[in-house]
């Protein structure tokens, strides 16, 4: 009697399974055609924040309407592909970018394809404006680090961003840690605040979940992208000011740095910090005080140079460093990634004077 009582509640029980299941492979459907996957996955697991790159459109922003939408609203749009040619006074630079926007002749493996390689993360400094493709910053260490570090090759994936703050150099970061094997990551200090609506966009990007699992459920992606943010860390607080309280945007850019710096270690990885002037006009003053930036990041092995000849600098451009004058950093840069001794104070040597294509 007991056996015939439950097992039309079995059937119940079943028949209410079976049409649970029916309804979320229904919203399942309904989501799939009508929500991209990718508007559901974290920040962190999206590549939306790379590269504009339009001459000095990353200052003024570009001419595309629907570009400078974007742009206006703090966003940056990878430019694939990119073959374009642009002049410095009477120097001509090409810019030749990769399906992923990175500034190389072509894709970059999954694995290491030398025996070394390192990722360069900072501005318009580290993407190599004003310098020829394969005259930046990070093609000179390429070919100054082989012999420093006593190995056969070397590979500097350059990962500038035009117009970046240390906000993007952390999306960065971020989207290429787990795609790309990395021996150790080079940061440029950002010559760029962060733009004053960020804070918001940031606070919900640091509260993403990190490492959580991926499914591609539209209905799971969906549970995941709402509960998460709730069992996670909100923003840390800011780790350095200064005497008075301090700037806002400086603030968060040491943050930014810091919070880099202490992922890319929590890989088991080095970082260097490559320090510098902000333009013509400040390195002619004489020696820049860099303790502002140096001191909260001490605990980076650092190096730089302080440009103060005028050929160091761009024809036209006094706002970033001829192909002399990155070759004059990476002279500094390269020693230091090889075991050298870190320096807070900006060198003056070697002189800008190693390659052709210098400024006047």
């Amino acid at each position: 009697m007991s056996s015939s009582k439950t097992h039309p509640a079995g059937r119940k029980l079943l028949m209410g399974l079976l049409i649970a299941a029916g309804m979320l492979l229904a919203i399942e459907g309904i989501l799939r055609v009508t929500i991209p996957q990718s508007a559901l996955l974290l920040s962190w697991e999206r590549e939306d924040g790379l590269l504009l790159y339009r001459s000095r459109t990353y200052v003024e922003g570009p001419a595309e309407p629907q570009a400078r939408e974007a742009w206006k609203r703090g966003e940056l749009r990878t430019r694939p592909d990119a073959r374009t040619q642009h002049m410095d006074g009477p120097h001509p630079w090409a810019v030749r970018t990769n399906a992923e926007g990175l500034r190389e002749d072509g894709p970059v493996s999954t694995h290491k394809t030398t025996r070394r390689r390192y990722l360069a993360l900072g501005d318009s400094w580290m993407f190599g404006v004003s310098a020829d493709q394969g005259e930046t910053l990070p093609d000179q260490l390429e070919r100054l680090l082989p012999e420093q570090m006593n190995v056969e090759s070397v590979e500097v994936v350059n990962g500038g961003i035009p117009g970046a703050n240390a906000w993007h150099m952390l999306r960065r970061w971020n989207y290429l840690r787990d795609r790309l094997d990395f021996d150790g990551v080079l940061i440029g200090l950002p010559h760029n605040a962060p733009d004053p609506d960020v804070p918001a966009k940031r606070e919900a990007w640091y509260r993403s979940a990190r490492g959580a699992p991926y499914f591609g459920a539209r209905i799971y992606l969906g549970l995941r992208r709402l509960i998460l943010p709730l069992s996670r860390p909100r923003y840390p607080d800011l780790l350095a000011s200064t005497g008075d309280g301090g700037d806002l945007q400086y603030r968060l850019t040491i943050a930014d740095l810091q919070a880099l710096a202490q992922d890319v270690a929590s890989r088991g990885l080095p970082a260097w910090l490559v320090i510098w002037p902000n333009d013509w006009q400040a390195a002619q003053t004489g020696p820049v005080d860099m303790s502002q930036w140096t001191t909260p990041l001490s605990n980076l092995p650092m190096a730089g140079h302080a440009l103060t000849e005028r050929r160091c600098w761009g024809h036209v451009d006094a706002w970033h460093p001829s192909e002399a004058g990155y070759r004059a950093i990476a002279e500094v840069v390269a020693p230091l990634m090889a075991g050298g001794p870190s320096d807070s104070s900006l060198s003056t040597n070697p002189s800008c004077t190693e390659v052709p294509g210098d400024g006047p």
